[in-house]
């Protein structure tokens, strides 16, 4: 297991109008300390995206990357399931795109029989469908429980630990750590200062003990921005740890 990269990392180059399919070339050198790559569906321009879906994903199998899609909405909203997923399934079945994320949500009031409808669905298109847990009010400890408490029979539904949202939200990431540690099927880090971003080691997060304790088989993904010349160090970081387990 290596570290792997939410193009969240290259944040200001992407806010500056670079597509993310060329912002992985600033990965050049790194290729086999990588993982997987998960795109970000807010970066992309709806004229062109299917492409640059395509040329990604190529330049994914050319690296031996795994490729993630992360969608900027909530599953679970007003008693509801997002419509939006049908498309979503339906994009990735076209772009053969195996993992989608969705932020969790509001789960009261929606249908059990809603989810497991949606279970199947995912399991017919043959997609992982993971739930991240989001800076709002739909974000503290004991509406993620509720949350994943509503997929726990889901074969195909998982759930993304965000270790900094927590700090939005007023709860200890250690502590929902802890909690949610056997349902955690993804894993995004980030370190956070006074509610700011920083790098590994400056922030207030206890990073490395949940690296540690996270099974082998559970993604850990960068999703922060970093500066180009500082990517190199916070990825060898992370798989320095990864390495001790």
């Amino acid at each position: 297991m290596k570290v792997s990269i939410n193009t969240a990392v290259f944040l200001d180059h992407l806010n500056n109008g670079m597509s993310q399919l060329e912002s992985l070339k600033i990965l050049d050198g790194l290729e086999n300390e990588i993982d997987n790559i998960q795109v970000r569906g807010e970066f992309f321009d709806e004229k062109t995206k299917d492409q640059e879906i395509e040329n990604i994903k190529k330049a994914c199998q050319n690296n031996g990357w795994g490729l993630y899609y992360s969608v900027p909405e909530e599953l679970f909203n007003k008693g509801k399931i997002n419509s939006s997923i049908d498309s979503n399934i339906e994009m990735a079945k076209k772009h053969d795109l195996k993992y989608l994320k969705y932020f969790i949500g509001d789960v009261k009031n929606v249908d059990p029989k809603e989810i497991a409808a949606l279970d199947q669905k995912l399991a017919d298109a043959g997609i992982e469908l993971t739930l991240e847990n989001l800076s709002n009010d739909s974000g503290r400890l004991e509406k993620v429980e509720e949350g994943l408490e509503a997929i726990k029979n889901s074969k195909n539904i998982g759930y993304t630990y965000d270790a900094g949202n927590w700090y939005w939200v007023d709860e200890n990431p250690s502590v929902a750590f802890k909690k949610l540690k056997n349902q955690i099927t993804n894993y995004h880090l980030k370190d956070i200062k006074d509610k700011e971003t920083v790098m590994l080691g400056e922030g207030d997060t206890d990073w490395q003990p949940m690296v540690l304790s996270l099974l082998d088989n559970i993604p850990i993904f960068l999703e922060y921005g970093i500066p180009d010349e500082q990517i190199k160090h916070e990825v060898e970081l992370v798989n320095s740890v990864i390495n001790k387990r």
